[in-house]
């Protein structure tokens, strides 16, 4: 039986080379990795695996090529195979493109260059989940079209021979009344179980969120705070963690790979290692708690960098306040820290690895120290905010328009700052689906 494809189209030998050996090292057990240096040649190939009923669930392509564009390239190729998630990898693309891609190419994803290669795996990974759910879906549906045009012929029979055979016709009519009556047995059978599932997932939330600090302690250690946190469903993969270990009070913004059941699991996780990290063991100095929490990760996962092994982790900012000599130390892992200061914000920009396995990873996280001043204001956040879509163009909020955002409102009250930042965000939004959990916390010295 023929591998099913994943086509990478790029005008640079080297990225070509690159990306292909990035996608053997993950894929190569179940899928083939063709590539093409053009959007005609890339069409040539399509038309191939087309022609020989060979399955392409993903096609990565650059938009800055000689001839035939990504966007162009992209769009012909969701015209002749629908199903195909289409995947931009480019770093010169601009929103105008991209914005074309996802309306006439059903892009899946837009990611910059340089690639981070944890990041293109996993939407690889799950493009290719989604295009074979898609297909059993589409051949669900298929077989239920069938069987309904198959019921509507056999109704319109019973209905021309109906004066001819009333008594068999009520004797069959008898039985599909008999079926539909299964059917809407089944069909309630269904219900009850979503609901029964939705219960549970209901109940889990209300476990999830016990885990969360009270607002009353965190107000007690924070006086001037806000939390905004908006889980994409009824569970969320982001978390976040207040304490006070003696003269310290950490303050964690975490982000958990996944959203829902599966980064709610991770998120349970997580505090139930920082806990054990920073409670019981008292470690307050904030790059050992992720180096520390990184390896309790990576063994709870069993990983140890070989191939069919999970690669799920967490991207964190955390800050701890030296409450005695007015200082602060903050250490992440992708997610930065915003402070503004006398009507500047300066960011404090986190290490470009994830809490959990990869394979540049440094022997430990980055710690930085600051002196505080009353009147400081921080922020730390997951991406959630940042990049979600939506606007008059479908486009991402963007991190510069979260820091003019942030900048405009920051003489505000916290209350007052949760409330436009909950606005803004809803309002961007609006008529769009929300694409990840969103979370922000602000705290002033």
């Amino acid at each position: 039986m023929n591998k099913a494809v994943i086509l990478c189209v790029d005008d640079e030998k080297v990225v070509l080379t690159s990306l292909k050996a990035q996608l053997k090292n993950g894929f190569a057990n179940q899928h083939r990795i063709e590539i093409a240096e053009s959007g005609e040649e890339a069409i040539e190939i399509v038309n191939e695996l087309l022609k020989n009923k060979i399955e392409l669930p993903v096609v990565i392509a650059d938009q800055i090529m000689p001839g035939m564009k990504g966007d162009e390239l992209l769009t012909k190729i969701c015209q002749i195979s629908p199903q195909t998630h289409n995947i931009m990898l480019t770093g010169q693309a601009d929103a105008e493109a991209v914005g074309k891609a996802v309306n006439q190419a059903n892009l899946y994803r837009y990611i910059s260059k340089p690639w981070d290669a944890t990041d293109l795996n996993l939407t690889i990974a799950e493009a290719i989940r989604s295009f074979f759910k898609d297909k059993t879906i589409k051949a669900q549906n298929t077989e239920l079209e069938k069987l309904v045009n198959q019921l509507k012929e056999y109704s319109e029979d019973l209905e021309e021979k109906v004066k001819l055979r009333t008594v068999e016709v009520v004797r069959q009519k008898d039985d599909l009344k008999k079926n539909f009556e299964k059917i809407e047995i089944l069909n309630q059978e269904l219900i009850n179980k979503n609901i029964a599932i939705t219960d549970s997932i209901e109940y889990a939330k209300l476990i999830q969120d016990a885990l969360l600090p009270p607002e009353a302690y965190i107000n007690e250690l924070l006086h001037e705070n806000f939390i905004l946190f908006k889980p994409k469903d009824i569970v969320s993969g982001d978390f976040y963690w207040i304490r006070q270990i003696n003269e310290h009070i950490i303050i964690i913004a975490a982000d958990c790979s996944g959203h829902g059941v599966p980064g709610a699991f991770m998120s349970m996780l997580g505090i139930s290692f920082i806990n054990e990290i920073v409670r019981k063991r008292e470690i307050t100095q904030a790059n050992q708690v992720l180096n520390e929490l990184r390896v309790e990760v990576k063994k709870s996962l069993r990983q140890t960098g070989k191939k069919g092994e999970p690669l799920e982790g967490m991207d964190m900012a955390i800050c701890v306040i030296d409450t005695k000599n007015k200082s602060m130390q903050y250490s992440g892992s992708y997610n930065s820290l915003y402070m503004i200061r006398d009507n500047n914000l300066v960011e404090t920009v986190a290490d470009r690895m994830p809490v959990g396995i990869y394979v540049k990873e440094k022997p430990t996280f980055t710690n930085h120290n600051f002196e505080i001043q009353t009147g400081d204001v921080f922020y730390i956040f997951t991406d959630g905010y940042a990049d979600q879509f939506g606007g008059k163009k479908n486009k991402k909020f963007s991190s510069k328009t979260f820091k003019n955002l942030l900048m405009d409102i920051h003489e505000n009250s916290m209350i007052e700052q949760k409330r436009i930042l909950n606005q803004t965000i809803d309002n961007w939004k609006k008529g769009y689906n929300q694409l990840d959990d969103i979370l922000v916390m602000g705290f002033k010295i």
